[in-house]
């Protein structure tokens, strides 16, 4: 039964699945609202719940904040009959329209389902819970952008590679990207070290550099400093780096120099540039005009500079600077 009545403020409480003291208000939307409310009274739409005497948001907690901080006594309400999945149902919707370009606050609603009282074990499970999933024609119902995000990061902070506090800020995408690049290359690590019969303590701290990695690549992109199109080429770069200032072995040497290797083979054999290139080669005997043969000289030119600066650092990867990390570690 769905009706529209009259509420006291003072008798209003948020939903129960909100952690409001992690993740508070919006303040920017707060204060559009007020100045909605001032000019135009409080729109309906707020939905709650009715829990004895009084009443729990479901959806609507900026407006009801608004209202409060505006000086509203009573407001007008949906109340309908709500069980707590539906509630935290409610929760993922308002979160996703209210918080979508901040990536924490989608995280509560994520770790709010998986301490689900009886919900479905399974990241898929957890995201058809919250309607946080999309249907493709090939693959059938698979977890939405923000579902996967929340489900890596999750792991990360599970299994204390990286704290909540890093993801604050970050847009559902960059959270996404970041995450994934970390879970993707902690697997690569404990395969090769299985491989190659690597001891537990050298994984543990390639699993730690990882996690440091995720952490300063998350602030590097929160300040501006790295396109969103690179994240996942600096969550990389920034793990080596500190694995080789902890100066120990570490599989993340032999994972970084393969990711590197494979980037160089596709640039050189299978990008669009070397198809592009394949292409002129093949228009070589066609050309008549000035104008082209100076397009082909340009070419030339840049390929020789390229493979210059590849010579610098062939030169520069000299075998004689190689360094045993276990020697200096035993230092």
């Amino acid at each position: 039964m769905t009706k529209l009545q009259n509420v006291p403020m003072d008798a209003i409480d948020a939903n129960p699945f909100r952690r409001l003291g992690d993740y508070p208000y919006v303040e920017r939307k707060l204060d559009a609202l007020k100045r909605s409310i001032e000019d135009v009274g409080l729109w309906e739409g707020v939905i709650a719940r009715k829990k004895g005497n009084r009443y729990e948001i479901a959806f609507g907690h900026h407006r009801m904040e608004a209202a409060r901080q505006t000086g509203l006594k009573e407001v007008s309400v949906v109340v309908r009959k709500l069980d707590d999945e539906q509630m935290l149902q409610f929760m993922g919707r308002e979160n996703l329209e209210d918080y979508n370009a901040d990536f924490a606050t989608m995280l509560e609603t994520w770790e709010a389902a998986l301490n689900f009282p009886g919900a479905a074990r399974g990241d898929l499970s957890v995201a058809k819970l919250l309607g946080w999933t999309n249907t493709h024609e090939r693959d059938g119902e698979q977890m939405s952008d923000t579902a996967r995000a929340c489900s890596a990061v999750n792991s990360l902070i599970v299994n204390n590679h990286v704290k909540r506090e890093d993801f604050h800020n970050l847009s559902v995408k960059t959270a996404k990207i970041i995450s994934e690049r970390a879970k993707a290359n902690i697997t690569r690590v404990v395969k090769t070290a299985k491989k190659n019969k690597r001891p537990v303590e050298e994984v543990e701290e390639a699993k730690k550099q990882i996690g440091k990695a995720v952490t300063k690549t998350a602030k590097e992109s929160r300040r501006g400093e790295i396109a969103q199109k690179d994240l996942r080429g600096q969550v990389d770069v920034n793990a080596y780096r500190f694995a080789k200032q902890s100066k120990k072995q570490s599989p993340l040497f032999k994972q970084f120099g393969d990711q590197l290797k494979n980037s160089i083979t596709k640039m050189l054999n299978g990008d669009s540039t070397s198809t592009k290139l394949a292409e002129v080669t093949a228009a070589l005997g066609d050309i008549t005009l000035e104008e082209d043969h100076a397009v082909v000289r340009a070419i030339k030119f840049e390929l020789g500079e390229l493979s210059g600066r590849a010579d610098k650092w062939v030169i520069t990867m000299d075998p004689k600077k190689v360094v045993n990390l276990k020697e200096i570690s035993n230092e």
